[in-house]
This record gives C-alpha cells, structure tokens and sequence, in this order.
C-alpha cells in the first residue's frame, strides 16, 4: 500500500485520485495544489469531490499528504 509521490501535473493527479486515496506532494507545489483542489471542487461538484491535507507537512523531506476525503 504504498503512497504515490507526484512532482508534476497536480490537476490530473487530483482529478484521478479515487476516494481514501493519499498523495504525497513536494511542498514548493502547496499553493498551486490547493488553488487546484479549489477549482476542482467546483468543477466536480455535481458528485461532491473533495480533498484535504493529512498529517503535518514535513519540512525535512520536503513534502506534505492529500487525501481525497470524497
């Protein structure tokens, strides 16, 4: 059950993910992720897709987790 670790096209990574799912991130992507997940959950709002950030963002590796919560 390994965690995926995306460095790039955030939108269709987040648009892919299935629901329980978690990604981790680089933490130099944070803004643009969640401008992403803003934007996406208005565009998949019809079956009520939403994300939220897991965990603490870990500032030694870098990186920080999204879960796709529905």
């Amino acid at each position: 059950k390994d965690m995926v670790k995306v460095t790039e096209n955030w939108a269709s990574t987040l648009r892919g993910m299935k629901v329980g799912q978690i990604v981790i991130f680089p933490i130099t992507s944070i803004s643009s992720v969640n401008t992403t997940i803003s934007r996406l959950r208005l565009e998949m709002c019809q079956e009520g897709a939403d994300w939220k950030r897991v965990g603490e963002i870990d500032r030694k590796k870098g990186e920080f987790q999204v879960k796709r919560v529905s």
